[in-house]
């Protein structure tokens, strides 16, 4: 969901990389266009508005990329 007043989200948006961070425990996301995710699975993958911070997370099916 956008939040009010930004209406950069469709321009602005960059996909990241979710993590888990040792010290916290906490799910956290570094912006990162380009890493190498795990082969033939399904990845959560979170897009952040850099603008605004709105998250969308999305499913990419990495084993499409095989065929």
């Amino acid at each position: 969901m956008r939040k009010l007043g930004c209406n950069k989200c469709e321009e602005t948006t960059v996909q990241g990389r979710a993590y888990i961070d040792e010290k916290t425990g906490l799910v956290c996301v570094s912006l990162e266009e380009k890493y190498e995710k795990p082969k033939g699975l399904k990845v959560l993958v979170p897009f952040v508005c850099t603008t605004c911070g709105t998250t969308k997370w999305k499913t990419i099916d990495t084993s499409e990329n095989e065929k």
